[in-house]
């Protein structure tokens, strides 16, 4: 029996083909799957070594954040010379220093002073509260001194037409004293008037009194002498 070979291996080539195929699928779908988003960390360390290059050996592990002081830079090499704040020199790559503190560093006195700023928010909110419990205390006192100053101004008011009325009283009573003074010296002048009068009356009265008696002898004396005259004329016959 006769078998066709060709066929054969083309079709086992197809198939091989087909299970690439598959594998290479799967393999991509696999990195697109395991393919998540993420950030690189900010907090990682810089080597500081003795020279400027990696077969220098290592003085001092850098964190991230740390502050140092570029002494010169090799434009060559692209290493700086830096020198910590405790005083240690070395070699660093020049592209991990930077102008600004750390993300991580700047975050922390972000939040800092983000929390300085809360605390300064609550106190300025509690002085305000305090400001206004000020306030409406004080204008309760002015409401008190208004009605206060009212009071005064009434009781002023009634003082002083008190005192008015009190001079008024004060200039009628001068004005009853000088009357009564007045009345006082008119019934001294008539009492004296009075007692004047009595006394020529008293004298009008003697004088009378005496003129009538004298009359009275008078006529007694011319009686007496007619009668006697009488006699007498009467003896003659």
């Amino acid at each position: 029996m006769f078998v066709d070979t060709r066929n054969t291996h083309n079709k086992t080539q197809h198939h091989h083909f087909i299970q690439i195929s598959l594998i290479i699928i799967l393999m991509a779908l696999s990195q697109l799957a395991s393919a998540a988003s993420k950030y690189v960390t900010d907090q990682f360390e810089v080597t500081m070594r003795s020279g400027t290059s990696t077969a220098n050996s290592i003085v001092l592990l850098l964190q991230s954040g740390d502050k140092v002081n570029v002494l010169e830079e090799d434009l060559a090499s692209q290493y700086s010379l830096v020198e910590t704040e405790d005083g240690k020199k070395g070699y660093v790559l020049s592209r991990f220093l930077g102008e600004q503190p750390a993300a991580r560093q700047r975050l922390t006195t972000t939040l800092q002073k983000n929390q300085q700023l809360s605390e300064s928010i609550v106190a300025l909110r509690d002085e305000i509260r305090q400001l206004q419990s000020n306030l409406d205390e004080q204008a309760g006192d002015n409401e008190a001194l208004k009605a206060a100053l009212l009071a005064s101004e009434t009781e002023f008011e009634r003082v002083r037409s008190a005192a008015e009325n009190s001079l008024t009283i004060l200039d009628d009573n001068d004005r009853l004293n000088t009357l009564v003074e007045t009345l006082r010296q008119e019934k001294q002048n008539l009492s004296d008037e009075n007692d004047q009068l009595k006394d020529s009356t008293r004298m009008d009265w003697f004088i009378r009194g005496a003129g009538v008696s004298l009359i009275a002898f008078l006529l007694g004396i011319i009686i007496t002498r007619i009668r006697w005259r009488k006699q007498d004329s009467w003896g003659s016959y």
